[in-house]
């Protein structure tokens, strides 16, 4: 799917446009008729992530008082890579007439900002935006920017370690990443660092295409485990790389269970649909004046471990009672 273009394509490059929950909209129709404010959405055309997303946002917004009607989206999604698109997008929204944009990942957000250094933006990231250039500090982020993180780095650390406890004899694990995001360059820099510590060897995965996923498959072999580093787009390869990892035996930690991850051994992580709600409230307060610039970027408070001890039947791993217990949620 591509962000609308010409009149001629809208039905190609644009998800839709909707009221809250409402009817679809042509553009510039919804706030002629109603008088609605409008926001938009930026984020990659991966489905269902992107409307996922986008419906915890709504959900977050209705929460704040911004009843259906009251408030348009307008929804963009873009080709992961294409910041030509993601560029004309973010210009299309601003002759829309919308109040702020909300953009999913770092990246994109990087492309937000150039294109329009004066539109309050929000966006969600898996990595710290700090490091990425893109806020000055957590507490003070300057500029028409602020941001909601559903990771920051040090978890992959934490998951190297939880994997460890579940599977004790692992000790060379494979780490899928995308080379091409610095998100998960931050998050795999981490888990080096925790791997030293905990006695293990890590051999990295960069994965952007189908060709990359083969060579990952093919690498399993003289692996161990497996460890996904969150961010960019090799979460569109999650449900082929542990379904080759499971029949394997390799066992696999993620940061989620969503989606393509449901068959993963286990993840650690927050929710990035919850944090989009979350975020709604940064939202809810540039819409009543507040700067962006001036909202401090909120980390993740709820980070769930999830077991899945289907998945280690099929591996054949069994895993210590005292294990199971330290689980926020066990999958029979």
């Amino acid at each position: 799917m591509r962000s609308p273009g010409s009149g001629a394509d809208l039905g190609g490059r644009r998800g839709f446009i909707t009221l809250l929950g409402c009817a679809v909209a042509l553009p510039g129709a919804g706030a002629a008729r109603t008088g609605a404010r409008r926001i938009a959405v930026l984020g990659p055309a991966e489905q269902p992530r992107f409307s996922q997303v986008v419906g915890g946002l709504r959900r977050g917004l209705r929460d704040h008082g911004h009843a259906d009607g009251a408030l348009e989206i307008l929804e963009y999604s873009v080709p992961r890579g294409d910041a030509a698109a993601a560029a004309a997008d973010v210009a299309r929204a601003i002759g829309q007439g919308v109040a702020a944009l909300f953009v999913i990942g770092s990246e994109l957000a990087r492309v937000a900002r150039r294109t329009s250094p004066d539109l309050p933006i929000v966006f969600i990231t898996p990595g710290d935006p700090v490091a990425a250039g893109l806020v000055a500090s957590l507490a003070r982020p300057g500029g028409n920017t602020t941001a909601m993180t559903f990771e920051y780095p040090e978890l992959s650390g934490k998951r190297l370690e939880l994997l460890k406890a579940i599977a004790p004899g692992v000790r060379r694990v494979l780490v899928l990443h995308d080379p091409g995001d610095a998100s998960p360059l931050q998050g795999l820099a981490a888990a080096h660092q925790a791997a030293a510590q905990l006695g293990m060897t890590l051999r990295d995965a960069p994965v952007r295409t189908a060709a990359d996923v083969a060579r990952v498959i093919a690498a399993l072999d003289a692996a161990e485990g497996l460890l996904a580093i969150p961010g960019g787009g090799a979460g569109a390869h999650y449900r082929e790389v542990i379904a080759a990892a499971n029949a394997r035996r390799r066992p696999t930690f993620l940061h989620t269970h969503a989606d393509g991850a449901a068959e993963a051994l286990a993840s650690y992580g927050a929710n990035d649909v919850d944090i989009a709600h979350d975020a709604a409230r940064l939202l809810d307060k540039i819409l009543k004046g507040e700067r962006a610039g001036d909202l401090p970027v909120e980390r993740p408070t709820k980070l769930e471990f999830v077991l899945n001890l289907r998945t280690a039947r099929v591996i054949g791993l069994d895993v210590a009672p005292m294990t199971i217990a330290r689980a926020d949620r066990v999958i029979e």
